[in-house]
């Protein structure tokens, strides 16, 4: 371990390790900040739909941007710079994300008018579909710059910039008078987050030159001679799997509230949150390290792929281990910020830290088929154990309630990770598990990737 973290001192990447944990901490605490100051200026119920148009319009932005976040990542050649086949590519993504963002202001403006007939909170859907076509143009620029290695640019002004605001934002429009519900919270959302995102675009077109933005940055977008039918098909998987992380992240919290009541499922909606504070390691590493490893896959480089994720896997499971020792300490109190009584159900959120820890043991396995050419597989994998886990969610959550859920979801987490492990050794021989550091000689250098390379995964 001792010398994994003298390599990473040494190793140019290091400076964008650091910028990504700074920036996924300050991410999450301030995204808990947010969190506590909508609970406390809101009522309960204003609170509740907030929430509800918040998360919904999330995962609507994560199926919106098509899969275009994925397809940069595992397409783009760092190394080559803006040329043909990358500014092909950029404007390829482009097209499909403003068809996907027409689409939602469309579905939005559809919802506004017809939203009169429909009961509260359901009038207010709208916001929900607004915030999403934002939300899908900051996924993919997020992905875009993170290929770049500009870690503070990916970062910063959507997880740091935009919570932090939001939070300000929110008390400054109680002290005016202005914060009288869910609307007026969401709206506040959107019009912060529209700002984030559009200095993010300009400075990817100014990356790409001026001149190409004013001759069409999005010209032929939606198509490309040689290998539109390639991208749209993997477009459309990357979606679909997209969809099922959008319904997997949110589909415990409504069991938990449709069969045990808004009280419980307002307790695990706080845990799920606590429990990512755990994997922060992954997230940071991920957002570093991807781009690394699709360029070992692009250059046919195995060996050099899992010497890399062996070393992440292991750092991402050690310091995520010991955040989870360190939420054990900290659970009671942690929970009582929300609401006293939470702090009753410790052992919940320490299932799910559990389940954290696992993912971190895993590494980076579901990102690896993503981009190793396994997207139909990982979509057919969590379509039909998904089906199974929604099943055994309703079976154990009114016998054994919360807890039961929580080890249900750890159950889940070990099946589907253990699936996927699978196939990335079966395909690629790389094995995404931390104990690969020892196993697979992962302590020996990692060949460099020479520029230029012409990418064969990818292709």
């Amino acid at each position: 371990m001792l010398t994994l973290v003298a390599r990473l001192r040494r190793s140019g990447r290091s400076q964008q390790f650091a910028s990504a944990f700074v920036a996924r901490i300050a991410s999450a605490v301030l995204g808990f900040v947010m969190l506590l100051v909508a609970s406390r200026l809101l009522t309960t119920y204003e609170y509740g739909v907030y929430v509800f148009l918040f998360t919904l319009g999330s995962g609507l932005g994560l199926i919106a941007a098509l899969g275009q976040q994925n397809l940069v990542i595992k397409h783009y050649r760092a190394q080559g710079g803006v040329g043909p086949h990358n500014d092909a590519l950029v404007r390829y993504n482009l097209g499909w994300l403003t068809a996907a963002t027409v689409a939602m202001v469309a579905v939005s403006a559809a919802v506004f008018v017809a939203e009169e007939s429909l009961p509260d909170p359901y009038h207010r859907l709208h916001l929900a579909c607004a915030f999403a076509a934002v939300f899908a143009l900051a996924e993919y620029l997020q992905s875009y710059f993170r290929v770049h290695g500009r870690i503070w640019l990916a970062l910063l002004p959507r997880e740091v910039i935009w919570r932090g605001a939001c939070s300000v934002a929110f008390a400054a429009a109680a002290l005016l008078g202005l914060l009288d519900g869910a609307t007026a919270a969401m709206q506040i959302l959107l019009g912060l987050l529209a700002a984030t995102t559009l200095y993010q675009f300009w400075h990817l077109a100014a990356h790409h030159g001026w001149d190409s933005w004013r001759g069409g940055l999005w010209r032929g977008g939606l198509r490309h001679p040689a290998k539109g039918a390639a991208w749209r098909g993997e477009s459309l998987l990357f979606t679909a799997n997209n969809a099922m992380v959008a319904v997997t992240a949110f589909l415990e919290t409504v069991i938990v509230g449709a069969l045990l009541g808004m009280e419980q499922a307002a307790f695990y909606f706080v845990a799920l949150r606590y429990a990512t504070l755990v994997n922060l390691p992954s997230a940071a590493i991920d957002t570093v390290s991807m781009p690394m490893i699709a360029a070992h896959f692009q250059a046919g480089d195995r060996v050099g792929a899992q010497r890399l994720v062996g070393r992440l896997s292991l750092a991402s499971f050690a310091i995520s281990a010991a955040g989870a020792l360190v939420m054990a300490v900290g659970a009671p109190f942690a929970l009582a910020l929300f609401k006293p009584d939470f702090a009753a159900h410790t052992d919940v959120l320490m299932v799910l830290s559990l389940s954290s820890v696992v993912i971190a043991f895993f590494g980076p396995g579901a990102t690896l088929l993503t981009i190793g050419g396994g997207e139909r597989y990982i979509l057919v994998a969590n379509a039909a154990l998904f089906s199974v886990y929604a099943v055994l969610l309703c079976l154990v959550a009114v016998p054994f309630g919360i807890l039961g859920v929580a080890v249900a979801n750890v159950v889940w987490t070990v099946v589907i990770n253990l699936v996927l492990a699978r196939w990335v050794r079966a395909h690629w021989d790389v094995d995404s598990r931390a104990t690969a550091f020892f196993t697979r000689r992962a302590w020996s250098p990692v060949p460099a990737v020479p520029p230029g390379t012409v990418p064969q995964a990818a292709e």
